[in-house]
């Protein structure tokens, strides 16, 4: 788990810069709230992907880092505790 969510948070820092405000920390938010919905592996696997679409979408995101490594955080949790495969989360993360 610390693996995964230490790999999450690294990719949030590299899509939201310290300086500015936008929406991406906004945006990794509500993926941590929807894995957080989640009642199954499947739905957690969904919103995993459809973090990695968005994540490589907004390579150049600005924003909250802070916010969004806690978001960041509170997604990998989620998503395990819905049952998805931590080295699979990790796999997906590291093909961002």
């Amino acid at each position: 788990m610390k693996t995964v969510s230490k790999l999450l948070v690294a990719v949030s820092f590299c899509l939201v810069s310290v300086t500015g405000c936008s929406d991406a920390s906004k945006e990794i938010e509500k993926f941590a709230d929807r894995a957080c919905a989640c009642k199954d592996a499947a739905c957690a696997e969904k919103v995993a992907e459809d973090f990695g679409a968005w994540a490589k979408k907004n390579k150049d995101a600005t924003g909250d880092a802070d916010k969004a490594a806690k978001s960041a955080e509170k997604m990998a949790k989620c998503m395990i505790e819905k049952g998805m495969d931590p080295s699979k989360l990790s796999q997906m993360m590291m093909a961002l």
